[in-house]
C-alpha cells in the first residue's frame, strides 16, 4: 500500500482526476448536442445530480464525489488551502482568478439545471417523434 501513497502515484492520480473531472463537466455542458449521447447525457446529469444530495449528509448540495476525491490525494500531496468547490480550484489554477463559493454553486448548479431541461427537452422530442414515426408505419405497412 506504500505504492498508493508515494508522490508520482498522488501525481498521476490528481491529473488522473483533473482530467475525468474537466471531461465530467463539459460532458454536462454540452453532451445533449451530439444526438447518438443523448441519452448517456440524460443519465449522467441525473447521476451527477443525484450525488450531490446523496453525498450531502443533510447538509444542503454537497460536492461532486470526485471533487472529494481529487481534494484527499490533493492534501496528501501537501496541498493545505484548496477552495471550497472544484469550480473555484480549476478557475484560479488555469486564470488565476479567485471567485466565492456562492458564486461557483450558483455558476455549477445552473449550468447543470440548463443541461438537464436542455436534454431533457431533447430526450422527450426525440420519443414523440420516433412514437409518431412507428404511428405512421403502422398505418401504411411494408410490403
Amino acid at each position: 500500500m506504500v505504492f498508493l501513497n508515494s508522490p508520482g502515484f498522488l501525481q498521476f492520480g490528481a491529473l488522473a482526476l483533473d482530467i475525468s473531472h474537466i471531461a465530467l463537466m463539459l460532458f454536462i455542458a454540452f453532451g445533449w448536442l451530439v444526438p447518438h449521447l443523448r441519452k448517456t447525457h440524460l443519465i449522467v446529469v441525473l447521476l451527477t445530480g443525484s450525488s450531490w444530495l446523496i453525498f450531502s449528509n443533510g447538509n444542503g448540495i454537497a460536492n461532486c464525489i470526485l471533487t472529494d476525491w481529487h481534494y484527499q490525494v490533493l492534501r496528501k500531496l501537501g496541498e493545505a488551502k484548496l477552495p471550497e468547490t472544484y469550480a473555484q480550484y480549476v478557475l484560479q489554477r488555469l486564470t488565476g482568478l479567485t471567485i466565492q463559493k456562492n458564486l461557483a454553486m450558483s455558476v455549477t448548479r445552473s449550468g447543470w439545471l440548463i443541461s438537464l431541461i436542455l436534454s431533457s427537452v431533447m430526450a422527450c422530442r426525440e420519443h414523440g417523434q420516433a412514437r409518431k414515426l412507428k404511428c405512421i408505419n403502422s398505418q401504411y405497412p411494408q410490403d
